[in-house]
């Protein structure tokens, strides 16, 4: 009996390798994304008492930032 460990095929390791680099640095900005989502969500939807549709509208967020900003 022979103890060589199997060799799996270059081709193969080079993209589970690719795969594995944009997990490593992708990861942590889609996370930010997401929880930016989810945290315009809750503060619009369940603290806001206002509609999940409005989240999304880029009118919505240029009144609040009119709203900041007016006297600037």
């Amino acid at each position: 009996m022979s103890k060589k460990p199997k060799k799996t095929p270059a081709g193969r390791k080079g993209w589970v390798k690719a795969i594995r680099m944009t997990v490593k640095w992708t990861w942590i900005p889609i996370t930010c994304v997401a929880a930016l989502f989810v945290g315009l969500s809750v503060g619009y939807v369940y603290i806001g008492k206002q509609s999940m549709d409005e989240v999304f509208e880029l009118a919505t967020w240029r009144h609040l930032f009119d709203l900041v900003f007016a006297n600037t």
